[in-house]
């Protein structure tokens, strides 16, 4: 069954760059362009970036690394994922991941409901794809709390890097 037209493509340089939560986002595809089925972003993190121990009650959250290396942090498991590596979180599972190399991670980020992306570009700045730096500033480093229990988040305020 077809609601409406639902086909679309985005290029390589495509897409909606926001930083949000100390990292840099683009996404590819929102809950406009997929009946709200799912999302795409990708994630460009620098040495140190990633995103603290969290869960996501609403959807699955799956990474597929483009680039570099990518540790994840998962209820009862640690996850070094490498190029082409996938890794898949389920509702209701802590999570959270961190680029602890000293090189650039390019990720995919693909959650099986849409409106994650929605929060990233609430809570962040969108910018110009010339303007994409690694010097985040410290206002756009924190997840704004009321965002994340509206888009069914917890955040556990808990430290899993040193």
């Amino acid at each position: 069954m077809n609601k409406g037209k639902l086909s679309f493509s985005c290029s390589s340089k495509e897409g909606v760059y926001v930083i949000s939560t100390g990292n840099l986002y683009r996404i590819i595809a929102d809950g406009k362009k997929t009946d709200n089925q799912f999302s795409l972003m990708e994630a460009i993190l620098e040495p140190g970036q990633g995103a603290p121990l969290h869960i996501h009650t609403r959807e699955h959250e799956a990474f597929f690394i483009l680039e570099g290396e990518v540790t994840f942090y998962l209820e009862n498991s640690e996850i070094n994922a490498k190029k082409e590596d996938f890794v898949c979180c389920v509702p209701n599972e802590i999570r959270g991941f961190r680029n602890i190399t000293s090189k650039k991670a390019r990720m995919l980020l693909f959650y099986s409901s849409a409106g994650i992306e929605e929060m990233t570009m609430r809570n962040g700045s969108i910018i110009t794809q010339d303007n994409k730096s690694s010097n985040i500033p410290d206002k756009y480093r924190v997840q704004c709390s009321a965002l994340s229990e509206e888009y069914g988040v917890k955040e556990l305020n808990l430290d899993f890097i040193n």
